[in-house]
């Protein structure tokens, strides 16, 4: 039996195509505690969590045969991204996202996961890199340690040399903008954030 533990993800990948359930395990068993960890800073629910990256999983492992993955870390986090989107927006908003999951799949051979997904994100990361740049100097520093960096309050505080209650006023004016701005996308907006 060969040692899948020295194989790289392409590799892996391959076999996995070649319907190898111990290459998909391996795969799993490399990226599934990243990927929950991820998650379950998302979603704070830790079954919902672990059933997000199973969903992901379950996906590549329906498509196996077809799937073209450039990246796979980056590949997994975006589809798990996704994943916390659809669970956060989908009681808000079911017709929305049923009607967008039935587009997708009518209209794309290949998962949900890819190129109009991806264009989206980049959209909206471009918004948000735009919105961030018109911030005032201070709270752009502290939006983007907290939500790119994910760094504390506390932590935050302590490296820039404030306090942690103006820390957490800046970021409270800065969600209130987002609101204003974005209003029930927010959530969307910052989901998308590493």
């Amino acid at each position: 039996m060969a040692l899948y533990s020295n194989h790289t993800d392409e590799q892996l990948l391959q076999l996995m195509k070649e319907n190898n359930e111990v290459a998909f395990t391996e795969l799993y068993n490399r990226y599934w505690e990243r990927l929950y960890i991820s998650a379950c800073k998302k979603v704070r629910d830790k079954e919902q969590a672990k059933e997000i990256v199973h969903d992901v999983f379950l996906d590549i492992w329906k498509r196996r045969e077809k799937i073209s993955v450039n990246h796979l870390p980056a590949y997994l986090e975006t589809a798990v991204r996704y994943r916390v989107i659809n669970f956060v927006n989908r009681e808000k908003a079911p017709a929305f996202f049923d009607l967008i999951d039935s587009l997708t799949n009518d209209e794309m051979t290949h998962s949900p996961y890819e190129a109009d997904f991806s264009l989206l994100a980049k959209d909206m990361e471009e918004l948000i890199e735009a919105w961030i740049e018109v911030l005032p100097e201070s709270r752009r520093q502290i939006f983007v340690r907290h939500y790119f960096q994910q760094l504390s309050a506390q932590e935050i505080a302590q490296e820039m040399n404030l306090s942690p209650k103006t820390v957490q006023n800046q970021l409270s004016l800065s969600l209130q903008y987002l609101r204003s701005r974005f209003g029930h996308l927010l959530s969307v907006l910052l989901l998308l954030l590493p």
